[in-house]
């Protein structure tokens, strides 16, 4: 094989290598299979959880399809310090989800968006202070934050499961039947399937249970015929509110989701290049996606973070090139532009988000476990029990603290708040263990 050859050869194997477009397009696609259901179910919970109508709702699709591949495309091209030039995916992550249903519920799009304004602001400064913070989350109190998250997630999939809680025909068996073959599709791609099959498993499950429910009548195509081919993103068109009880819960996430992030650019070096990153890469793509977060707030897109599943397919794949994530990125741009796509995702039955979604949740749930398992003494394993007791508990039992004053009932009643400041605190507070008594 002539030296040529071999470079092109090798060209997905290195960052700037030069692959030939008929080599790019299949593992680009795999990505955005990988992170497609992700990026369009997260607008779509939040949407359902402040009341919008259908029209908003199609907008937040829209804008989270350009977030995500805007927030990729800046990684693959870092400008005065901002980007990693990491190959790794950034999308509108589940993180913030369980806190921005209830902002949603209480103050509207406008208040998701003003918390939302804080999360940027924040993910900025930990960008430039990241070095230094990083040692005050050690891996169990991240993963004791993950793992409330993954939990407090199981409600949101079981009532889309039931077709969507305060819908016409919640509960009914229909919506199960439709959830459930959605479900089985995906466990069957996933579990007995290989390559492409396997790795599109969510999208697949998510077409049958789309099929199905076309079949079942329970599919709506009135919003698609007025929709417009392609539109320009309006600034502030779903306002802007602050409210202190929000910012307070949004700050503490906005830390785990850097520290997700930290680990999972972190994830991608070591099975991308066999290497830890650099504190400027870290740096870089922290810094990255709080501008990008800001962005999203003043167009209606969602907080971004990166995507483990993504990760998983770089560690697999060995696949580093940044024309692969750059044409990612440019596929994810081209449906968010097109209304006519959002409207088509807007349609989606809430069964079928549901019985797909509870798996992926089901995941961000193990994460969590293995960041504890991997940093599980007796003093971590009591601090983590004691912020996840805490933390589901008095979410299980919310007329346990009506003697609270009422500003208080937000912060009490948010799992991930409550389990993240516990474990923080106590971290910092309770002593190390000395190795001979751990022993």
């Amino acid at each position: 094989m002539t030296n040529q050859g071999k470079t092109k050869d090798n060209a997905l194997f290195t960052y700037t290598g030069k692959p030939r477009f008929v080599q790019i397009i299949p593992i680009a696609l795999q990505h955005v299979m990988a992170m497609f259901v992700g990026t369009v179910t997260v607008p779509m919970v939040v949407a359902n959880a402040c009341g919008s109508t259908p029209e908003e709702r199609q907008i937040l699709i829209q804008m989270a399809l350009i977030m995500a591949g805007l927030a990729t495309l800046v990684q693959m091209i870092p400008w005065k310090g901002f980007g990693s030039k990491i190959p790794i995916i950034f999308s509108v992550g589940f993180t913030f989800v369980p806190t921005l249903t209830v902002i949603g519920a209480k103050y509207g799009l406008s208040g998701v968006f003003g918390a939302q304004i804080i999360a940027g602001i924040v993910t900025l400064i930990m960008g430039f202070a990241i070095k230094y913070i990083r040692k005050f989350f050690p891996p169990f109190v991240t993963g004791t934050i993950i793992l409330t998250i993954g939990l407090s997630l199981y409600p949101i999939a079981i009532k889309y499961m039931a077709g969507g809680q305060g819908s016409d025909g919640y509960g009914n068996l229909d919506n199960w039947i439709i959830a459930g073959i959605t479900l089985v599709v995906v466990i069957i791609c996933n579990m007995f399937c290989t390559g492409y099959i396997n790795l599109a498993g969510i999208v697949i499950g998510v077409l049958v249970g789309y099929i199905v429910s076309l079949f079942m009548g329970k599919v709506d195509f009135s919003g698609i015929a007025t929709a417009g081919w392609i539109t320009i993103p309006k600034p502030f068109q779903f306002g802007i509110s602050f409210s202190p009880t929000a910012v307070v819960a949004i700050i503490l996430l906005t830390i785990v989701n850097v520290m997700q992030s930290v680990g999972d650019m972190t994830g991608t070096t070591v099975g991308g290049f066999d290497r830890e990153p650099t504190a400027e890469e870290l740096s870089g793509g922290i810094l990255a996606s709080g501008v990008v977060t800001l962005i999203g707030a003043c167009f209606g897109g969602l907080p971004v973070s990166s995507y483990s599943q993504n990760v998983g397919i770089v560690s697999m794949t060995r696949v580093v090139s940044r024309k692969v994530f750059g044409v990612t990125a440019i596929v994810m741009l081209v449906l968010g532009f097109s209304p006519k796509f959002s409207a088509l995702m807007s349609t989606m039955p809430k069964a079928v988000i549901g019985g797909a979604t509870i798996i992926v949740f089901g995941m961000i749930t193990i994460t969590g476990m293995r960041l504890l398992k991997d940093d599980l003494s007796f003093r971590n394993g009591t601090i983590a029990g004691l912020a996840l007791a805490l933390g589901m508990g008095i979410t299980m039992v919310p007329d346990a603290i009506t003697g609270f004053p009422e500003s208080m009932h937000m912060f009490l009643t948010e799992p991930i708040l409550v389990a993240g400041l516990v474990a923080f605190f106590l971290n910092l507070i309770v002593p190390k263990d000395k190795k001979e008594n751990e022993e």
